[in-house]
């Protein structure tokens, strides 16, 4: 049995860390290779994008009280 925190195993954790840098490295290079996409990516679309995360976390672990906070 893994360390956990809350209902996350900590290898989870590790796992979704590598995940994200790699997202946050596919998604600069598109962001500056690509022009005509980034003129169409709306602040709404991100928000829409950022509500569906957290509902598919807030599936996923029901007990640990996610919610998107507004900055």
């Amino acid at each position: 049995m893994g360390v956990k925190f809350g209902e996350i195993d900590a290898e989870q954790i590790l796992d979704n860390e590598y995940r994200i840098g790699v997202l946050e490295a596919f998604v600069e290079w598109i962001l500056s290779n690509n022009s005509a996409f980034v003129g169409s990516l709306t602040s709404e679309a991100v928000g829409q994008m950022r509500d569906q995360v957290v509902r598919r976390l807030q599936q996923k672990y029901p007990k640990s009280g996610i919610a998107l906070r507004e900055e």
